[in-house]
């Protein structure tokens, strides 16, 4: 991907995985090609009870002033007391701080993990996390529902049947209903600072993506791109200009990188370079461009004081201390 003719601007990715300590050079080199000086590492749980909480101090511990981490609630612990499962977990926001992480990443709301554990988002057992998260003013980044096409199985690609992403046989937790939950919660706690990840699926509705952030004058979203995100900007390039002029202090950048796809050689290298270039491409460019596969979409053209926003400034106003 060629990066020399996007802008130069002080960039933080606020949505970066990092699983593979052993690969820390190969991401170090994806963050640079793609002009990212800082990375905000979300880590999320493994079906073992572990995390990726380690890997991420690890790579703080290598990098200083490159990262900031989001952490994964530890739930070993509290399946251990399910009598204070509620307390245990509240109890770690203070204690991840202490750790030195920045936030919080929650993967909860993804319909495959919230089968696994299925506890209402807006139920007994978060209840006091979600307390505790907003007396600490720690920042959230919040997966909730995904692509409409997962529930679909006629729609649902093979690919995400294959990683357990086709929700279609009911057992499954409707998007409606996780959404349902979100809104609880945001009524009880109006003052959490959470960015939702992946626009919260909501690119295709950008009505509904408008009314939401009106709702919710703490909340952003991030460009973590999901499947058909930027095709759905794309097909209604004026309207999408128009949200992210209008709500550009609310809009945050993110990739999704991950040390995952590079377990695949030099394919899983090419994509993930693919997705910075995109995403800043889809930003920038104005009007019609080609991706490198003969695939069209097009840029938003957005001013560079609002790049500058996205780029950097939303995602340090929310993880400075007492910002929001």
């Amino acid at each position: 991907m060629d990066f020399t003719s996007l802008a130069k601007l002080p960039i933080i990715d606020g949505h970066v995985h990092f699983v593979h300590p052993e690969r820390l050079d190969e991401m170090l080199a994806l963050l640079d090609e793609a002009g990212c000086e800082r990375a905000n590492l979300v880590c999320i749980p493994n079906p073992d009870g572990s995390t990726h909480n380690p890997a991420a101090l690890y790579f703080k511990e290598r990098c200083p002033g490159r990262a900031f981490l989001s952490a994964a609630l530890e739930y070993a612990p509290a399946l251990t007391e399910p009598a204070r499962a509620a307390e245990i977990l509240a109890g770690q926001i203070g204690t991840l701080r202490a750790r030195g992480f920045d936030g919080l990443k929650l993967i909860e709301g993804k319909p495959q993990v919230r089968r696994l554990l299925p506890h209402p988002l807006d139920g007994p057992l978060y209840a006091q996390v979600w307390a505790a998260l907003e007396e600490q003013q720690l920042p959230v980044v919040f997966h909730v529902a995904d692509p409409d096409e997962f529930w679909d199985p006629a729609a649902c690609p093979a690919w995400a049947r294959e990683s357990g992403w086709d929700y279609s046989d009911g057992s499954y937790p409707a998007k409606e209903d996780l959404y349902s939950e979100v809104d609880a919660i945001l009524r009880r706690h109006p003052r959490l600072k959470i960015t939702f990840a992946h626009f919260y699926f909501l690119s295709a509705q950008l009505e509904r993506a408008a009314r939401f952030l009106d709702a919710h004058p703490t909340v952003c979203f991030d460009l973590a791109p999901h499947v058909g995100m930027y095709h759905d900007f794309a097909r209604r390039p004026e309207a999408a200009r128009a949200f992210f002029l209008r709500y550009q202090e609310r809009i945050i950048y993110g990739t999704d990188l991950d040390t995952r796809p590079l377990e695949r050689g030099e394919a899983g290298r090419r994509f993930m370079r693919f997705i910075p270039w995109l995403v800043r491409s889809c930003l920038e460019v104005a009007g019609p461009f080609t991706a490198p596969d003969g695939t069209a979409f097009h840029g938003l053209g957005l001013p560079r004081g609002v790049l500058e926003k996205i780029y950097h400034a939303n995602f340090e106003r929310v993880y400075q201390p007492g910002g929001g």
